[in-house]
């Protein structure tokens, strides 16, 4: 347990101590985990600080949690499970910043709609699938679930009674809202069918079943990609039509058409065309809203070039096609940077300005993904790193040109140059593509550099000459009141928006 030591200091000094944060609040997603951080200000140097968590179950304090004078303090956001907004907060002395969380999205899907039985005793199961809390009850009082409650992905296990009159028999399985129907045979119904699987390509297919009954009969589906294009019951002899659409995902699929106590089972190949993943900033490695402007690294399956291939320049804009591989934002292409196995890394186009979303595409051998959609915001900054992860020393130059890392560290006063991306809409308005010519275009919103808690005065902020539009250099002189170290902490606040809290710079 910490103990609070008071030090020996003239009366009342310590009690007249107060504080402030920036910014004071923030407002985050359901999903996925949020990270960020924000300055606390203390009216003295010389001011011990904590910070508190209201609720660390969800809202924790990855660093800066103690210490004296200015400071960053950085937190964690867990992802909301639950169908209800909710609210936080982390003091600082009389400070308190302010944490309001979206109500989870409390989506419910089943592992299969639902399932044919035999006339005898038994049990079953069926998965449920969601981020949120969930109940499952039974419409019969021969089915019973087992598994009546839970929270997040689960099996739901169910029993049901013999079934010992002639007629078929349906129960429903209601969880989270959503219905799973069993179907149980009756006694004396004798039912064959002419096949019992079927492997189908990834571009789907069609086909039939005949079923021989002593005794009528319905077919079901298991799954809702599988279509039933005929009858689906009859007495004696009949037939089951079916149809398959194309497949997009990644991996093969099951399914089955249930004719009585008959299994057809249909397994549909993987889709072979290109496949998003995930989109990040290629400075910070977070993902999140995308800016324009903004490079990123796109990772997915079947797509990209073995070796690297690297970005392709002609008349002073960066090519939107490389080794055959496109990327697009609502039909725009982007300038690609590289293209390699499973990923490639581009910059946002500055057409998604002004938007709320954009439908991202990979293009591959002239094969398209399914849209990857992406939230976008004004800016997501984010500091390149030496590492190139997001984290560690930034890729940061001296006053000197020379590369800054612990042994070569940037004086108090000095002047560094930090090189990020993400800052958003420029003035004039950005060129997707074009090399940085003189005079360089500014961001329209401000840029603001924290080093090791203390704002830093800006000398310069634009485009880099020579590189890229998109990359943005940030000319700013080291606080003379900065901490030294190996690893001082520095960010960048643009828009309201921060950069990771992860990247570091040496100062002496």
């Amino acid at each position: 347990m910490r103990k609070l030591v008071l030090l020996a200091l003239p009366c009342c000094v310590w009690a007249q101590c107060t504080f402030t944060v920036n910014p004071a609040s923030v407002n985050a997603p359901a999903s996925p985990d949020t990270t960020g951080q924000f300055t606390v200000t203390a009216s003295a140097g010389t001011c011990a600080r904590t910070a508190v968590s209201s609720d660390p179950s969800w809202l924790t304090i990855s660093f800066g949690a103690s210490g004296t004078g200015n400071g960053s303090i950085g937190y964690r956001i867990d992802s909301n499970p639950t169908p209800s907004g909710r609210t936080g907060s982390i003091t600082v002395g009389n400070a308190r910043f302010n944490v309001t969380q979206a109500a989870g999205n409390c989506e419910f899907n089943l592992s299969a709609l639902g399932e044919r039985v035999s006339s005898s005793a038994g049990t079953g199961s069926f998965r449920i699938t969601t981020r949120c809390a969930w109940t499952a009850s039974s419409n019969s009082a021969w089915l019973r679930v087992s598994t009546s409650a839970g929270t997040g992905d689960a099996a739901v296990s169910f029993a049901f009674d013999a079934n010992t009159g002639a007629d078929t028999r349906i129960g429903i399985i209601t969880a989270g809202g959503r219905q799973f129907t069993v179907t149980q045979n009756g006694v004396g119904c004798n039912v064959r069918i002419s096949s019992s699987a079927i492997t189908v390509p990834a571009a789907g297919g069609a086909g039939s079943i005949d079923v021989t009954a002593t005794c009528s009969w319905t077919a079901t589906r298991s799954q809702t990609w599988i279509a039933l294009t005929g009858a689906t019951n009859g007495n004696a002899h009949g037939t089951v039509a079916w149809r398959v659409d194309a497949r997009t995902g990644n991996a093969r699929r099951l399914g089955t058409i249930n004719v009585q106590d008959q299994v057809f089972t249909i397994t549909q190949e993987a889709s072979e065309s290109p496949r998003i993943t995930s989109i990040l900033n290629a400075a910070s490695f977070l993902g999140g809203a995308i800016a324009p402007g903004e490079i990123v690294v796109v990772f997915g399956d079947r797509f990209g070039a073995d070796p690297i291939a690297l970005y392709e320049v002609s008349d002073g804009f960066f090519s939107t096609e490389v080794a055959r591989t496109r990327l697009l934002f609502d039909d725009v292409p982007a300038p690609l940077i590289y293209s390699f196995t499973n990923q490639v890394s581009a910059i946002v186009p500055y057409s998604v300005a002004g938007k709320t979303r954009t439908q991202v595409v990979i293009e591959f051998d002239g094969k398209r993904s399914a849209a990857f959609p992406s939230d976008v915001a004004a800016t997501a900054p984010g500091i390149f790193t030496q590492t190139a992860t997001g984290g560690g020393a930034g890729a940061i130059l001296n006053e000197d040109f020379t590369l800054n890392t612990p042994a070569n560290p940037a004086g108090r006063g000095s002047i560094v140059q930090i090189y990020a991306t993400g800052e958003g809409q420029t003035n004039p308005p950005g060129i997707d593509g074009k090399i940085t010519v003189l005079p360089p275009p500014e961001p329209e919103l401000a840029v603001q550099v924290f080093i090791g808690g203390a704002a830093a005065e800006i000398l310069y902020r634009g485009g880099a000459p020579g590189i890229v539009a998109g990359m943005i250099q940030i000319n700013a002189r080291v606080p003379a009141a900065t901490q030294q170290g190996d690893a001082v902490p520095i960010r960048i606040l643009t828009g309201g928006r921060n950069s990771q809290g992860t990247a570091t710079v040496s100062i002496q």
